[in-house]
C-alpha cells in the first residue's frame, strides 16, 4: 500500500517563506532559522523542506545551503533535490553563504581547570568592525554547549571590553582551534550534538591528526591558571568524573620534558566502568618544591560500591604544581551494612509542572551560589552548594551541596536532603500565585535513586521511581539496559549492523531486529540487540559492562550517523519485541530468545548474589541460600502475575533446569 504523503497548506509555508526570506541575510538572521528548524520535529523536516522547494527566490537558496551546511547528511537528501528544483528553475544555485574574513584575534578563559571556558574570535570581514564569534565551552558531554555571533562590533569596543576582564589572554588561531578541538571530541565520544551554527565554526574543527598531545598540554598552559595543592588535586577528581583525559594528563606531566605519567597511572586511579561518586583532598603536607596530598574516594563498579585512598606526590617547578605519582593505597568494598553506604542516605524530592520556563529562570538567577553542572538531552542539571566553586572542595555526593535542580523537559526538581531546605525553595518559587511551576508530588528516595536521574537518563521522575524497588534490578538480579539514539545517516548504520548481526528478525514493516552473540574468550556470553526504527535505534545489553562494550564498539567513527539521546531500563526486558503478530509470525524466537537469557543468566556476576554468578553460587553454602533467598522472589512474583492474570516468559522450573543443566556440563 502506497504511504500518505504528509501534506501542509500553501498558505502556512508561504508565511515560512516569507519569514526565511527576512532572516537568510545576515548571520543573526541565520541563528534565528537554525532554532526554528530545531523546534520542527526530526520526522516532518523533509516534508517541510519539500513544501518550500516549490518557492523559487533567491534567499531560498540560501536557506537550503545554510541547512546543508549545517545538518550534512542528515537532510542532504532532502536539500539537494530542493536545489536541483531552483537549478532548473532558473536560479543560481551557487553557495551565496560566505564564512571567510581575516583573523583579527581571539581571547580565551583561563579556566581549563573548571571544566567550562568562553573563548572570542574576531574577524574581519570586510566592514568597519570585526565579526565575533563567541563560544561557551564545557569538558564534559555537552562539548561545544553554545555559539553566537556578533556581526560588527567596533574594533575599539572588542578590544576594550576585553581589556576590562582580567582572567582572559590571548590566543592565536592554531591556539583557539586546538581548545575546539579538545571540547569537540567529548561531542564526538559521548555523541552528542553540538551547539548550533556549525556552518560557521565547521573552519576550526579538527581534521584528524591535526593536533598532537604535545599541542594540546602547550595549549593548557595558557589558559590553566595556577592551582595550589589542594586545589589542584579536586580540580583533578572534577576532571576524573568528566572522563577529561587531556587535562588530567597535563596535571600528570613533568613541566620540563612533558614525560606523562597519566597512562601509567590511569587505571590504579579509576577502574574501567567505575563511575565516581566522590572525590575529595583530605590533607596537604609539604614545603615549598614536594607536597604530599591525602585523597579519598567513592566509586560505584558494577552495582558495588568502593572506597579507596590515595597519596598524590606534588612536585612545584617555577611556582607551579604538577603530580608526579598517585599512589592508591587502599580500596575496599563498602558492605551493604555501612553506614557510609551511599544508598543508606535519604533525600526529599520534589516534583513541579512548569508553566513558564523563562520566569522559572528569572527566579533562579536570584539563588546565590548556584552554577549549572550538566546541559541534560531536554533540560538542565543546576547545584546549589554552600561554598565558592574555588575547588576547595571536590566532587561530593551530600557534602556541602545545599540542593540540587533539575530542570527536565515540562517538570521541574528540587532534590534535598534536609525538608526546612525544601520548604525555603518551595517559598521561593512556588508561594505566589503567579508561580511559574505547579507542585505535582513529593518523594523521600535514596540518594542513588536520586543520582540516577540527576544524570539526565530518565523522561520523568515519575518513571524512575518505578525502577526503585530493588534498586534497578529484576527479581532474577538481572537487568536489561538500553541506549537509544537518532539515526542522521541510515546507510552506515545498516551496514554495522548487518556486519554484527547473528540473526535478523523483521518485526513490522519499519521495524527490524539485529541480535549480537558473542562469545570470544574476551567478553563471553556478550549478547546485544538492535531494534531498528523509523529514524532511530536502540541498542540493549545486560548489565553496565556489557552496554558500555557494545556501545564502544557499535560507535566507533558513528558519529556523523547518530546522535545520542539517553539511556533507560527495559521494563519487559529482552521479551519486549514478543507481541502476538511477531509469535505468530516467528513462532520459534520465543524459544531461542529464552535459552539465550537463561544461559546469560546462569553465568552473570549478579549483586544479589554478592557478585557471584548464579552457576558459582550454587557450589557454596552461602551463595546457594542467596539462590534460594532469589528463588522465592521469582515464585512470589509468578503467583502475583497469576492473580492479575498474566504469565511471565520464564518460570521458575526453567530457571532451575537451565542450573542442573550447567552442573552436569560441569561435572
Amino acid at each position: 500500500m502506497k504511504k500518505k504523503r504528509t501534506y501542509f497548506p500553501r498558505p502556512v509555508l508561504k508565511n515560512l517563506a516569507e519569514e526565511i526570506k527576512k532572516l537568510a541575510v545576515n548571520n543573526e538572521g541565520r541563528m534565528f532559522l537554525l532554532e526554528m528548524v530545531e523546534d520542527i520535529p526530526i520526522e516532518l523536516r523533509p516534508h517541510i523542506l519539500e513544501g518550500l522547494s516549490s518557492f523559487y527566490e533567491k534567499e531560498m537558496v540560501a536557506f537550503f545551503y545554510l541547512l546543508k551546511m549545517e545538518y550534512g547528511k542528515e537532510l542532504e537528501a532532502s536539500l539537494d533535490r530542493g536545489l536541483e528544483k531552483f537549478r532548473m528553475a532558473g536560479l543560481n544555485t551557487d553557495n551565496p553563504i560566505a564564512c571567510s574574513g581575516q583573523f583579527h584575534g581571539a581571547f580565551a578563559s583561563c579556566t581549563r581547570h573548571s571544566g567550562r571556558m568562553t573563548l572570542d574570535i574576531a574577524w574581519d570581514v570586510g566592514g568597519a568592525g570585526v565579526q565575533v564569534e563567541c563560544f561557551y565551552l564545557t569538558f564534559n558531554p555537552d562539548g561545544i554547549h553554545s555559539f553566537f555571533v556578533i556581526e560588527d562590533m567596533t574594533r575599539q569596543q572588542y578590544e576594550q571590553d576585553r581589556r576590562a576582564l582580567s582572567d582572559i589572554v590571548p590566543v592565536t588561531l592554531e591556539e583557539a582551534r586546538a581548545i575546539i578541538a579538545q571540547v569537540y571530541a567529548f561531542n564526538v565520544q559521548h555523541m552528542t550534538r553540538p551547539a548550533l551554527g556549525r556552518y560557521l565554526y565547521d573552519k576550526y574543527l579538527p581534521q584528524e591528526d591535526d593536533f598532537t598531545t604535545q599541542d594540546h598540554l602547550e595549549v593548557m598552559k595558557k589558559v590553566t591558571p595556577r592551582l595550589a595543592p589542594r586545589q589542584l588535586v579536586n580540580s583533578f577528581f572534577f576532571a576524573l568524573k568528566s572522563k577529561d583525559d587531556l587535562y588530567m594528563q597535563y596535571l600528570m606531566t613533568s613541566k620540563e620534558d612533558l614525560t606523562s605519567l597519566f597512562a601509567v597511572n590511569y587505571n590504579e586511579i579509576l577502574m574501567p566502568g567505575a563511575v565516581l561518586l566522590e572525590g575529595q583532598v583530605r590533607e596537604v603536607q609539604g614545603s615549598r618544591q614536594t607536597a604530599r596530598v591525602s585523597a579519598y574516594s567513592v566509586t560505584l563498579e558494577g552495582g558495588e560500591f568502593y572506597s579507596s585512598e590515595y597519596r598524590f606526590y606534588l612536585l612545584a617547578t617555577s611556582g607551579i604544581w604538577s603530580v608526579g605519582e598517585i599512589e592508591r593505597i587502599e580500596r575496599e568494598l563498602i558492605p551493604a551494612d555501612s553506614e557510609m553506604h551511599p544508598l543508606k542516605a535519604q533525600v526529599y524530592c520534589r516534583v513541579y509542572e512548569i508553566i513558564d520556563l523563562d520566569s522559572l529562570f528569572e527566579l533562579l538567577d536570584r539563588v546565590e551560589n548556584m552554577r549549572e553542572i550538566q546541559e541534560l538531552s531536554y533540560g538542565m542539571h543546576m547545584r546549589v552548594s554552600s561554598y565558592e566553586d574555588d575547588f576547595s572542595h571536590g566532587v561530593a555526593l551530600l557534602t556541602g551541596v545545599v540542593a540540587d535542580l533539575v530542570v527536565n523537559g515540562d517538570e521541574f526538581v528540587v532534590v534535598v536532603r534536609d525538608r526546612d531546605t525544601l520548604e525555603d525553595f518551595h517559598n521561593l518559587l512556588a508561594g505566589e500565585y503567579d508561580s511559574p511551576i505547579v507542585l505535582r508530588g513529593e518523594y523521600e528516595v535514596g540518594l542513588m535513586t536520586a543520582y540516577n536521574y540527576l544524570g539526565g537518563q530518565y523522561p520523568s521522575f515519575e518513571e524512575l521511581l518505578l525502577q526503585e524497588d530493588g534498586e534497578f534490578f529484576g527479581e532474577d538480579g538481572m537487568r536489561f539496559l538500553t541506549a537509544r539514539y537518532y539515526i542522521k545517516d541510515l546507510k552506515p548504520v545498516q551496514n554495522r549492523l548487518e556486519s554484527l548481526k547473528s540473526l535478523k528478525v523483521q518485526l513490522e514493516d519499519q521495524y527490524t531486529v539485529y541480535y549480537q552473540l558473542d562469545n570470544q574468550p574476551a567478553r563471553p556470553g556478550l549478547f546485544v540487540e538492535y531494534i531498528l526504527g523509523p529514524g532511530w535505534l536502540s541498542l540493549s545489553a545486560f548489565g553496565e559492562t556489557d552496554i558500555n562494550q557494545a556501545r564502544k564498539e557499535f560507535e566507533e567513527r558513528m558519529y556523523d550517523c547518530l546522535e545520542f539521546e539517553g539511556m533507560e531500563i527495559k521494563d519487559e526486558g529482552l521479551f519486549e519485541v514478543l507481541t502476538t503478530d511477531v509469535c505468530k509470525e516467528h513462532p520459534e524466537l520465543e524459544a531461542v530468545l529464552k535459552e539465550i537469557y537463561l544461559d546469560k543468566w546462569c553465568n552473570s556476576r549478579l549483586p544479589s548474589l554478592s557478585g557471584m554468578s548464579p552457576s558459582e553460587a550454587s557450589q557454596t553454602e552461602e551463595g546457594t541460600r542467596l539462590l534460594w533467598a532469589m528463588f522465592k522472589k521469582i515464585k512470589q512474583k509468578e503467583n502475583n502475575q497469576y492473580l492479575y492474570g498474566c504469565r511471565g516468559r520464564i518460570r521458575l522450573h526453567e530457571y532451575i533446569r537451565k542450573l542442573e543443566q550447567k552442573k552436569e556440563g560441569q561435572t
